[in-house]
């Protein structure tokens, strides 16, 4: 399990540009990171963040070495936001940055920011078993948010075969699962619903072939179903407490244990299918 370690920010060094939750670079222990906040515009409060933990978390559990970097968490107070207004009056960093990080007091997300990495120089990825990975730990969490123009990948560059795995915040398919847990909806046992569902074949996975040519089925987990859980539940745990997906804490880990010790969600039929494959 990753030791994340906790960390004031020093200060804000530019706008990030890119990402439709708008993060920005800052300084914390003297390096670098993207500051991902608990509000960010697009998912339900703390889903973003709680997504990219649990996924960096779930790779290390995996053995999945496809996302090096460090993430640690970066503190939100009353300083940092009065630092933000003024990073926000000069023009440093957006309108709708300044806005998430005053509503994101506390323990938000900081992951490292890569100078030895750079968007692909094509969409093309050029490394079978970075697909493989990528592909995996993508399915297992449902989040099919890498198409054309925004693949969420970065090349390294030195050495172009090797890519990075970044961006798990649209997890739980674009939020649409986790809605459902918090609707009491997300019923994982039924025929085609979470325990089946193959974000891969969404129109807009832009790996989506290479995944049927290279992927037929999970990884094998030798230990069983209750193990995965309480690993699962281990991780949470360690996440700051007033995240509010942990109120559905254990929902997230039926469905995800359950996906884990499945193949049937690497598989291309019609109980394949739900709602965030368009």
């Amino acid at each position: 399990m990753l030791d994340i370690k906790p960390y004031y920010i020093q200060s804000i060094i530019k706008d990030a540009g890119f990402g439709g939750t708008c993060p920005i670079i800052v300084k914390a222990n003297d390096k670098e990171y993207v500051l991902k906040t608990r509000e960010d515009g697009t998912n339900p409060k703390d889903l973003g963040v709680f997504n990219e933990v649990f996924a960096y978390q779930l790779l290390d559990y995996l053995g999945i070495n496809i996302a090096p970097q460090e993430i640690v968490y970066l503190f939100i107070d009353d300083d940092f936001i009065e630092m933000a207004e003024i990073a926000y009056d000069e023009g440093i960093i957006q309108e709708e940055s300044f806005e998430n990080i005053k509503a994101s007091e506390g323990f938000n997300l900081g992951v490292e920011y890569l100078h030895y990495a750079m968007e692909p120089l094509s969409e093309v990825i050029d490394n079978d078993r970075f697909i493989k990975d990528i592909v995996h730990i993508d399915n297992y969490i449902m989040n099919c948010d890498r198409s054309s123009g925004n693949i969420n990948i970065l090349q390294d560059k030195s050495d172009q075969r090797k890519y990075y795995a970044i961006d798990f915040g649209n997890a739980l398919a674009d939020a649409i699962c986790y809605e459902k847990i918090q609707n009491g909806e997300a019923d994982i046992f039924v025929t085609g619903a979470y325990s089946h569902c193959n974000v891969t074949l969404s129109g807009r996975y832009i790996l989506k072939n290479e995944t049927q040519r290279l992927v037929k089925r999970g990884r094998r987990i030798k230990e069983d179903i209750d193990t995965i859980r309480g690993k699962l539940a281990d991780i949470i745990d360690t996440f700051p407490p007033d995240w509010e997906p942990l109120n559905y804490k254990n929902d997230i880990i039926d469905i995800i244990a359950t996906r884990l010790k499945s193949n049937k969600i690497f598989k291309v039929d019609d109980n394949s299918k739900c709602e965030c494959l368009y």
